[in-house]
């Protein structure tokens, strides 16, 4: 009996010790986001600022991408995005393609009154070792302001080779 009452005591000692030091430590938010693919399609997820996230979709057929940030304000699509990347990675439609996506953090300074994301979109094509990186407008003012349905595109901020094409 003695022994059963002492290892309660330890134990609760432990538990109010350890949450007296969590409580001192620094508290760091957890920011995930996630990129799988199905068939010819991708999708992906991207912090456009500290609270707001953004969904990319390719379709690895016709190289559309295209982009949703949700407003949280009004519970609706705020900004929609979208461009053709076959175009800026000088792709053939009718050879096989295939693509890698993902997203990245990266803060891009402004130009002039147009802000960015702090999100970017990578998009890697294997077959002729090229790569762009889009960067999305984005402004929280106008965000929280809009009533949804803001169409804009994805601006290219580097576009080049990443590896020498594959010759068949």
């Amino acid at each position: 009996m003695f022994m059963s009452s002492r290892k309660w005591i330890w134990i609760s000692a432990g538990l109010i010790v350890g949450l007296v030091i969590g409580g001192f430590l620094p508290h760091a938010p957890l920011h995930a986001v996630a990129t799988d693919r199905q068939d010819n399609y991708a999708i992906a997820t991207g912090h456009v600022d500290a609270e707001i996230e953004g969904v990319f979709f390719l379709d690895m057929l016709t190289g559309d991408l295209k982009g949703a940030v949700v407003n949280p304000y009004k519970r609706g699509i705020g900004f929609t995005y979208a461009i053709n990347v076959l175009k800026h990675l000088e792709l053939d439609a009718s050879k096989a393609m295939k693509f890698l996506m993902v997203t990245g953090d990266m803060e891009v300074r402004p130009q002039g009154s147009m802000q960015y994301a702090q999100c970017v979109v990578y998009i890697a094509e294997v077959n002729s070792g090229r790569m762009a990186c889009y960067v999305l407008p984005f402004n929280r003012g106008a965000l929280t302001n809009s009533n949804g349905g803001i169409e804009l595109e994805f601006v290219p901020l580097f576009v080049g080779p990443f590896r020498q094409p594959i010759v068949r």
